[in-house]
């Protein structure tokens, strides 16, 4: 591991759990519907990862003809969510995107 991951995990380790927190209504939930490619959620992960946001949690589930990714973030700026998702609905394979507030269950069974 390199100095600058282990002195962030270092760090990471002696926060008290309440300052990870993100708070509830600060998280964005961002849902695409894709069609079934492999490399439909790498590409909308990378997408995220090019706007330097780093995922609180990631969903996904396939039924039938389309694969549904949820993925929370911490609310980007407006410009920036807005740029993001014009990128994500760019992505050949995805039939939509959208981001909304959070809610406890991301992907229903």
């Amino acid at each position: 591991m390199s100095n600058v991951m282990s002195r962030a995990a270092s760090a990471r380790q002696n926060q008290p759990a309440s300052e990870i927190k993100v708070p509830r209504e600060r998280i964005v939930t961002l849902s695409v519907a894709a069609d079934l490619c492999p490399q439909a959620l790498p590409r909308v992960l990378g997408l995220i990862a090019q706007h330097n946001i780093l995922p609180l949690s990631i969903a996904a589930k396939r039924r039938e003809a389309v694969q549904h990714f949820a993925v929370d973030v911490d609310n980007p700026p407006d410009q920036a969510l807005a740029v993001l998702l014009a990128k994500i609905e760019a992505i050949v394979a995805v039939q939509s995107a959208s981001a909304r507030p959070a809610k406890r269950a991301r992907l229903s069974a």
